[in-house]
């Protein structure tokens, strides 16, 4: 806690020099955002997008942001238009105070919180032992810290030594976090260039999102880092990094990433939690409420998928349920699909369960018609969707809290 408590110092005295950096840059446009419509787009099509457009502009405009009023237009979906998207769902994260006056502040401390994380958590005692013998050489002083860390360094510590405060025992065990992060990262959205490929963007991407990652996993080592984690960072990084009205968002899109899957994560983490499994809030508690939804609204698909042809739903709802169905749909689609669970008045968990329930609904005719082999792969290879549709049957849903109270 001491070693937490002095990061967060450091951390205030340099958020004052960022915010005034911010401050002079103004804050992310929220009077004028492109359109970015196809020219084929109808008028009336044109006008309702304006229309909606408009209205988020007026919630955002005022001093006072109405967290009700802005998750009600979001829940609906967000236009793509300029930086719209990544403003609201900073706000629906609570990344972003409601007083738009106090971003610049707020984004200083936690962006300069952020980047002392990295520098002070992350353990390279190889650079560590240069930066000493520079020392020892007459070199350049480097700051207090590093002429602490480089006194302090007790003689005794090596590459083969096991003491829990040496620092290269922590440093390979790290490595171990890294090596699995960097493999999982390598896999995300292999069809998109902004995360695949060789480009020096796309390999500063990924560098991003593995640190990003990486941080979690220092920072809560009870959970560390769990496969998947790459698929529900990627869609804040992506939407942060590629906000061109914001002129720091690219550079702080890691950070602000980071920040926004702390929150997002707080609601789903006891599913990547092995431990947890069994346990009331475990991924498999999540799976059996997912089924009890499913009966209140069909029984008999319900009864023909698990009783007569036995299909595990582990076999794909737990894909669904821990990755926010971000490997079932388009990435756009997966965009469309977070403006409304980040924004559903029941809670993100509540919003899920009833897409779910929606996603095995939509295509109860080919389910009920199949056996275990076509079950089995129309619900893990999901067909093709209008994924308004599922949102707008997931909408006209009483709410799971409902339901499943129902049944006690």
């Amino acid at each position: 806690m001491e070693q937490f408590k002095g990061l967060l110092n450091r951390a205030k005295e340099l958020a004052v020099q960022t915010a005034q950096e911010i401050g002079r840059s103004g804050t992310p446009d929220r009077e004028s955002p492109s359109t970015g419509l196809s020219p084929a787009a109808s008028l009336s099509s044109v006008q309702s997008i304006e229309a909606r457009v408009g209205r988020f502009k007026t919630e955002l405009r005022g001093s006072h942001i109405n967290l009700h009023n802005l998750k009600r237009l979001a829940f609906h979906g967000i236009p793509d238009c300029g930086n719209l998207r990544a403003i609201v769902w900073k706000l629906l994260l609570g990344y972003l105070p409601l007083t738009p006056d106090d971003w610049a502040t707020e984004l200083a401390k936690k962006r300069t919180t952020y980047h002392v994380f990295c520098q002070e958590l992350i353990v390279d005692p190889k650079r560590q032992e240069q930066d000493g013998e520079g020392l020892a050489g007459g070199g350049a002083p480097g700051n207090g810290a590093e002429r602490r860390a480089v006194e302090s360094e007790p003689v005794e510590d090596h590459p083969l030594c096991l003491s829990q405060t040496s620092k290269w025992n922590t440093y390979f065990k790290d490595s171990e976090i890294m090596v699995q992060v960097e493999r999982d990262v390598l896999r995300t959205h292999p069809d998109m260039h902004f995360f695949t490929g060789d480009t020096t963007e796309a390999e500063a991407h990924r560098e991003d999102m593995k640190r990003a990652l990486f941080m979690y996993a220092k920072l809560n080592p009870g959970l560390r880092y769990i496969q998947g984690m790459n698929e529900l960072i990627a869609p804040l990084y992506y939407l942060f990094k590629t906000d061109a009205q914001d002129p720091h968002a690219a550079q702080y899109a890691e950070a602000d990433a980071f920040w926004c899957f702390m929150e997002l994560i707080s609601d789903f983490r006891d599913h990547f939690c092995q431990q947890l499994d069994n346990a009331q809030t475990g991924i498999r508690a999540t799976i059996r409420r997912l089924m009890h939804v499913l009966q209140y609204h069909d029984r008999e698909l319900w009864h023909h998928m698990e009783v007569v042809h036995k299909v595990d739903p582990q076999f794909y709802a737990f894909r669904w349920l821990t990755l926010l169905l971000s490997q079932e749909f388009a990435f756009p689609d997966t965009l469309r699909i977070w403006d409304t669970i980040l924004s559903d008045p029941h809670g993100r968990m509540d919003c899920l369960l009833r897409i779910c329930v929606a996603m095995i609904l939509n295509v109860g005719p080919i389910l009920r018609q199949g056996d275990f082999t076509v079950i089995l792969k129309t619900l893990q290879r999901y067909p093709p969707v209008d994924v308004n549709v599922l949102l707008q049957r997931a909408a006209e849903m009483p709410p799971c809290s409902v339901v499943l109270g129902a049944r006690v």
